[in-house]
Formats: structure tokens, sequence, C-alpha cells
């Protein structure tokens, strides 16, 4: 339970502090109605995306290479079948994921806000 709460604390830390480091400038956050709340969730989200989506895909290989290594004990290939089932559960679910967040961002008004921001190599 300590290691949970740990692990929340630092993960809160981090996503607080996540825009400032990864622009390496002040984050001002201004939320001053329903759509700027939105705009900020959605491009959060956004940011996490792919993240999450590399963890379900090495969760996926985890449970494939553990199944091919251990092919003689029936145990771990039921173990790796498992991961490679949650691997792809959770592929599945950061897809729709995706979807969604794209079409709630095009219905509301936000235009293609779900990209990626691109950040300026040269001025």
């Amino acid at each position: 339970m300590k290691k949970l709460k740990n692990f929340i604390n630092v993960l809160s830390t981090v996503l607080t502090f996540f825009p400032g480091l990864v622009y390496a400038q002040n984050f001002v956050l201004s939320i001053s109605n329903i759509r700027d709340f939105i705009f900020y969730l959605v491009r959060l989200l956004s940011l996490l995306n792919p993240v999450l989506f590399s963890l379900a895909f090495v969760v996926f290989f985890w449970g494939l290479s553990k199944s091919i290594l251990n092919s003689g004990n029936k145990d771990e290939i039921q173990k790796g079948r498992e991961y490679m089932l949650w691997g792809i559960v959770a592929l599945f679910v950061l897809i729709s994921f995706r979807v969604l967040i794209s079409f709630i961002s095009s219905s509301i008004g936000l235009g293609n806000s779900t990209g990626v921001p691109l950040i300026r190599l040269f001025p």
C-alpha cells in the first residue's frame, strides 16, 4: 500500500510539472471557461496516450516471449498468454480512447488538437 501511495505521489508531481519540463518554459494554466478546461484535458490525455500505448505493446511482447521461452512449462505458458491477453485488451482500449478523444475534440470545435505538439528546433 505504501509503494502505491509513493507511486501516486511521484506520478502526480511529474504530471504537474510535465508541460514546463517538455517545453522548457513556464507553464501558466489559464482556464477561463469549460472549453479551455476540455482543451487542456484533451492535450494532457493525448500526451499520455503514446506512453500507455508503448507500455501495452511491451506487456504484449513480454507475454509472447514468456510463452516462447518457457514452452516446456504449462504454467508459464498460461502466464504468458494472460500477459498477451491483457496487452491486447489495453491496446484496444487505448485505440478506442484515441478515437473517442478525436471525435469529441472535433465535435466541440477544438480542431485537430489531439496530435503530439511539435517543438520548434530552429527559431
